[in-house]
């Protein structure tokens, strides 16, 4: 089973993919709730892509958290993130991720 763990910030997400490399891990990277209207598209995806060329060699999956706001959820599709939540589920949201090569993912528990 993969390690779910949230993360808020750079420093946090180094920390957790330092003891991931060590470990031989490959974690679930998770932001709070309603991350995207947070922190910004833009932050999400720089953070995603910061964490990929900082630590090409751990396989993890950042799930980017946008609520029920499908704003939120096109700007972070937009940027660059690869995949995002929603609650409740978006059927439309979904498939633009899909044809953007993104995914739309239910939230860890």
């Amino acid at each position: 089973m993969r390690p779910v763990v949230l993360i808020r910030d750079w420093r946090q997400t180094k920390a957790v993919l330092t003891a991931a490399r060590d470990a031989k891990q490959s974690p679930v990277l998770l932001t709070p709730e309603n991350a995207a209207a947070t922190y910004g598209a833009g932050y999400l995806a720089a953070l995603q892509d910061r964490a990929h060329a900082e630590f090409p060699d751990v396989a993890f999956t950042l799930i980017v958290d946008c609520g029920d706001a499908p704003g939120y959820a096109l700007a972070c599709l937009r940027a660059g993130v690869a995949r995002i939540s929603m609650s409740p589920h978006n059927e439309k949201i979904a498939d633009i991720a899909r044809q953007m090569g993104a995914e739309l993912v239910r939230r860890p528990t």
